[in-house]
């Protein structure tokens, strides 16, 4: 391949040459690497927190933003109920007596359903940053934390759609499922089957090479480029050692 060149892909009438398309061109890449034994090729991140494992095997190889999804209920369905007394006098008293308390008695009923709608366990947005991707996992870096993921902590994954990943895990604080939505979701996902489930039927659907993604990158690519629907194509060849 010539090179990463966002700025002659974006460019390209007719297109639409996206930040989306761009890391989907860095998964096939680094996964065309790993699949022809060339990972050594793959461009490394400069990146400002510590990355187990030894340098250049462990680099981190690739970045985006990333909204993390986890299925739990946002409260345990207790809400606050409004029993406060309020008694008008006057010409229209007795109207606004009984406005308020309709008014208080909406209130409530909205408190109350608003509560049992938050006990609900669902996917629900749990935070959001930039992910990080190397080969050996990935971290989480937000506003406030760092939260780091090797493959052998993650024991089912799969895509859902996408951009992403859903993965059940073992954490600190037990299991947990979170969906990761991000451009690298499909990078994720193959690393992580690479390396614990082999055999993934996803994996042999080779899910990271989206045909439409693969219409936009022919429309740019240039000759010397890699053709990677007929390059990338895992089929029933093992992974390279070592992986």
């Amino acid at each position: 391949m010539s090179g990463f060149d966002w700025a002659y892909r974006s460019s390209v009438p007719g297109v639409g040459w996206t930040p989306r398309d761009e890391s989907l061109l860095r998964t096939a890449f680094a996964i065309h690497c790993i699949l022809t034994d060339h990972y050594a090729e793959v461009p490394g991140i400069p990146v400002p927190f510590a990355v187990p494992g030894h340098f250049p095997q462990n680099r981190v190889i690739a970045t985006a933003p990333f909204t993390l999804y986890s299925f739990q209920a946002a409260s345990d369905g207790s809400y606050v109920h409004d029993n406060g007394f309020f008694f008008a006098t006057g010409q229209y008293g007795l109207a606004m007596t009984a406005g308020v308390g309709l008014a208080r008695a909406i209130g409530n009923s909205q408190r109350r359903a608003n509560a049992q709608a938050d006990a609900t366990r669902m996917w629900r947005p749990l935070d959001q940053g930039n992910i990080f991707v190397n080969i050996d996992g990935f971290h989480l870096v937000t506003a406030g934390d760092l939260a780091g993921w090797d493959w052998g902590s993650i024991v089912m994954g799969q895509m859902v759609q996408r951009g992403q990943f859903a993965m059940v895990g073992d954490s600190e604080f037990g299991r947990v499922s979170y969906v990761i939505e991000s451009d690298l979701a499909e990078l994720v996902f193959f690393l992580w089957a690479a390396h614990r489930q082999p055999q993934h039927p996803q994996l042999y659907q080779r899910v990271w090479l989206l045909p439409e993604w693969l219409d936009k990158y022919d429309a740019v690519r240039r000759p010397d480029d890699i053709d990677y629907w007929n390059q990338s194509v895992l089929g029933d060849r093992a992974l390279p050692p070592g992986l």
